[in-house]
């Protein structure tokens, strides 16, 4: 079992994907993330709070969708995830496991590692469902490239 299958099964009775939105309005989108048949057992939507206002304009929603069998073809589901929610009007969205998120360390080079997946507007989507991609040099780079469109007006 892969770091990221372990990852996703944290909470032992169900896999989690942990999505994460940071747009101008926090008002959450009626997604279902039903994708080619494909749909959560449960979905949870949390507004977090950004009381330092790192991100200027914009707010972060979380998305986590339970399932209790994980899709079967994860990564193109994980992918049209991603960019469903950017087609929403997210400026940056991105994959993490549980607790890689914090505002003063978003798409940083220190929770690289915690995060799998990422994506813009006008920029294609990138995965890094494998261990040695996402724990490589390389990562970090692509995150800081998605992490300088996060942070621009």
């Amino acid at each position: 079992m892969s770091r990221l299958t372990e990852a996703l099964w944290w909470n032992t009775g169900e896999a989690v994907i942990s999505l994460f939105a940071a747009a101008p309005s926090a008002e959450p989108s009626d997604l279902a993330f039903d994708i080619s048949g494909c749909t959560p057992d449960r979905i949870d939507t949390y507004h977090l709070e950004d009381v330092e206002e790192v991100l200027t304009g914009l707010q972060v929603v979380e998305y986590d969708l339970a399932f209790d069998v994980l899709p079967a073809e994860l990564g193109p589901y994980l992918e049209q995830c991603l960019q469903q929610v950017c087609a929403r009007g997210a400026r940056v969205a991105w994959l993490g496991f549980e607790g890689s998120f914090h505002f003063d360390h978003l798409l940083t080079e220190d929770t690289a590692q915690m995060l799998y997946g990422v994506a813009a507007s006008g920029e294609p989507t990138v995965l890094a469902l494998d261990d040695a991609l996402r724990t490589g040099p390389e990562w970090p780079k692509i995150l800081a490239v998605y992490r300088s469109k996060l942070l621009t007006d």
